[in-house]
């Protein structure tokens, strides 16, 4: 059973479009979501339903048509307009991390794990050992020299420098955000 902690509203459907199951959505994240995650939810009679996208294709500017698997004509369209579109949460922050998170060179967060984490004065903060992408913000799980663990959001404002060549990323911090892990 999918909650309420699992999804995130993503737009809604405003009409049925033509006689073949499509319908006029207005979406507040990138249509593309759907090429990688083919899949959507609408609270039917107090549940959350997925439904798979048999295909999205813009409508104007603004508008996008998405066409419903197993949804075949304008009858069937109809339990749709005026529902909100919600997706998997960890799905959308993946998708918008790996589209808009791209650094200069086409880096995603995932690529500097292995990596040492530096602050700019050059003192080793920890080797980066993982990503938690549960909450809203990604984040470097890092595993410092005293075996500790620190959890760093993954901005790129706090990106002072990356060499590959050293495995290395520099990050200017703000101040005192290393002793909230503690």
């Amino acid at each position: 059973m999918i909650t309420d902690s699992e999804i995130t509203a993503a737009g809604s459907f405003t009409k049925t479009h033509g006689l073949k199951g499509e319908l006029h959505a207005l979406l507040d994240i990138d249509s593309e979501f759907f090429s990688e995650h083919p899949c959507f939810i609408v609270d039917v009679d107090g549940i959350y339903v997925p439904f798979f996208v048999e295909s999205v294709r813009a409508k104007g500017l603004q508008a996008t048509l998405i066409k419903p698997e197993g949804i075949d004509t304008e009858e069937e369209a109809k339990l749709f307009p005026g529902k909100s579109i919600y997706v998997i949460r960890k799905d959308l922050i993946a998708f918008e991390q790996m589209n808009a998170g791209e650094g200069e060179d086409g880096a995603y967060a995932d690529d500097f794990v292995g990596y040492t984490l530096l602050d700019v004065q050059g003192n080793t903060l920890g080797e980066i050992t993982d990503l938690e992408t549960s909450t809203a913000n990604t984040l470097f799980i890092v595993r410092t020299p005293d075996d500790k663990t620190l959890y760093v959001p993954v901005a790129e404002e706090f990106v002072a420098g990356i060499s590959p060549e050293n495995k290395t990323i520099t990050m200017s911090l703000p101040e005192g955000l290393l002793t909230l892990n503690n």
